[in-house]
């Protein structure tokens, strides 16, 4: 029996044909121009096929009512609850399968690039310099070192702009699933020592260089605080005022999980009045962010718009995921 598959997520296809030949792949709506199909239209287009692998598209009751053939779900994503109805899946004993885990390496190097740019003042630098702040067109220091610093008073860039080593810094690490485990692993390379808490497995077993501890004690030990947990009730702005108190006047604070984590009021205020020294984030609550939201006023914050999880890597890794699904879907 052949079957017929058809791709709605961005993958590499002809990879797919190649790999797994005992299959018919065909293509629509993200796969196809990036453009989302409407759940009424993947309901017309899945009816002939006996296996769906998306990522972005909703595929409710209405779209597994219209596919008789459907046998298995796919879903390049870590989480399918909001895009795949389970329950009906169940009652017509689909299959559903995600891909848990296929961003982990994109995000946690945005981490760390966040971590970088934070301690070394990347991104300040750059905007002084193209804003014209600290241009010049004279020079007030001994000829002997033209070829080296733009300065040696307090007020030069050596000195102002003087950042923080990561290997003298303590990580804490809030979440400790495919993501964190990454960035705790990248972020050793760089030297610095690591702490962690997992809302979900506060018991989490770790490594002789990873260190487990409570949520309070990572908040007021670490030099960098990041989130990588899940968004749940219960743990809904689980970063608000009493939490940004607790951190290190000096410390920085990372978001590159979910918005709902965040009380953002708590985060503008923490930064305005100096409770922290800066943060980076890549989600918020409303996205995109609005043009009047509150965090685009905030001091020493740098903001991008949910892309940590966007790299070609991402690509090339969710092919191979869905890849060892269809082959264990085939026996």
């Amino acid at each position: 029996m052949r079957y017929r598959a058809l791709v709605t997520a961005e993958l590499d296809v002809e990879v797919l044909k190649k790999t797994v030949p005992e299959i018919d792949f065909d293509t629509a709506g993200y796969c196809v121009d990036h453009e989302v199909m409407e759940s009424s239209a993947l309901a017309q287009k899945i009816v002939p096929y006996d296996i769906l692998i998306s990522e972005f598209e909703t595929v409710n009751a209405s779209v597994i009512d219209a596919a008789d053939k459907l046998k298995l779900i796919i879903c390049c994503r870590g989480g399918v609850k909001s895009v795949v109805d389970l329950q009906e899946a169940g009652k017509r004993n689909i299959m559903v399968a995600h891909n848990a885990g296929r961003n982990a390496a994109a995000v946690s190097e945005m981490v760390m690039g966040y971590i970088l740019d934070l301690c070394r003042n990347i991104t300040k630098s750059n905007q002084l310099i193209h804003e014209r702040v600290i241009t010049s067109d004279h020079r007030d220091i001994p000829s002997e070192y033209k070829d080296t610093i733009w300065g040696l008073d307090k007020n030069s860039p050596y000195v102002a702009l003087r950042g923080r080593s990561p290997k003298m810094m303590t990580l804490g690490i809030v979440g400790y699933g495919n993501v964190g485990r990454q960035v705790a692993e990248k972020a050793s390379v760089f030297g610095m020592d690591i702490i962690i808490y997992d809302p979900i497995d506060a018991s989490m077993a770790t490594s002789e260089s990873v260190k487990s501890v409570s949520f309070e004690e990572l908040l007021k030990e670490s030099d960098v605080v990041t989130l990588h947990c899940p968004l749940t009730k219960t743990n809904q702005k689980m970063m608000s005022y009493e939490q940004f108190r607790m951190m290190k006047k000096d410390a920085f604070f990372i978001n590159a999980a979910r918005g709902g984590l965040v009380d953002e009021e708590a985060l503008v205020w923490a930064l305005s009045e100096k409770e922290i020294a800066g943060a980076a984030i890549d989600v918020v609550t409303q996205e995109p962010i609005p043009d009047n939201h509150i965090l685009l006023d905030a001091p020493n914050l740098l903001i991008t718009p949910h892309i940590a999880g966007a790299s070609d890597e991402v690509v090339r890794k969710g092919t191979e995921m869905v890849i060892h699904k269809l082959i264990n879907f085939l026996g």
